[in-house]
């Protein structure tokens, strides 16, 4: 039976938890609607400061579930070490992603995963993915690359994931996906469409000429997020379809 959250010792209140879910969810529709998400794989999470809890995607593509009609009722809880406290899913099987980044990164709540194409395609070359897009200058100097394509289903894969992603705001896994990480879902989640722009940017200009990355002392140091509602709109097909009705 699932253990109701007002229930749990150190869990924070309902409100709180009600709200993130539907962040999660609204996260996860947008992505998935943007391409960044593919089929019916990937997941976001957030990262409570005071518990040390976590609301996560459950596993929901056991059930085929599209990503596209995510809700709240999808968005589980589970404990720092990926126990499930709450919801109607087992976790993710990658979710030692999420429990190993919050161990190592006390600066970061949020966390994405998913299987972009173009990033997908710079984990397997030999070609560092530098900033040249002035709205990823918070991957300078580069994203690292985790060289194994497998499932991140160990604490120990977890655990080297956290390492070689570091202070980065991102890590590619070699011809798998990408990680990005955030103090919010939202720049979690910005940031994930804004490597896959980035990725995209380079290989296109690649075909002009040699590809200069942008100058560091032209970085500052704006967050992505204001451009979160832009996506949310153009992508979230929930949103859309409450609109028309």
């Amino acid at each position: 039976m699932p253990v109701e959250c007002e229930e749990v010792e150190g869990v924070m209140d309902i409100n709180r938890i009600e709200g993130k879910k539907r962040e999660i969810a609204e996260a996860v529709r947008t992505l998935a609607g943007g391409g960044i998400l593919t089929l019916t794989l990937g997941h976001v999470s957030w990262r409570d400061e005071e518990t040390g809890n976590i609301l996560i995607l459950g596993h929901t593509h056991k059930k085929d579930k599209f990503l596209t009609d995510i809700t709240e009722e999808d968005i589980i809880l589970i404990d720092g070490d990926g126990g499930v406290i709450s919801g109607n899913y087992d976790p993710p099987g990658e979710v030692f992603i999420h429990t190993e980044i919050y161990r190592a990164r006390k600066d970061v709540c949020s966390v994405f995963h998913g299987h972009p194409d173009k990033c997908i395609a710079f984990s397997l070359a030999n070609v560092p993915m530098f900033p040249v897009y002035y709205r990823a200058t918070q991957f300078f100097p580069e994203v690292p690359v985790f060289d194994y394509a497998g499932q991140i289903n160990t604490k120990e894969k977890g655990r080297e994931c956290a390492e070689l992603l570091g202070d980065n705001a991102a890590l590619l896994l070699r011809g798998h996906g990408i990680i990005t990480v955030g103090q919010t879902i939202q720049e979690a989640a910005v940031n994930a469409f804004s490597a896959e722009k980035n990725a995209s940017l380079i290989l296109e200009a690649s075909c002009l000429g040699e590809i200069k990355p942008i100058n560091s002392k032209d970085l500052h140091a704006h967050r992505p997020t204001s451009v979160w509602p832009y996506y949310v709109d153009k992508y979230d097909a929930l949103l859309k379809r409450s609109i028309q009705k």
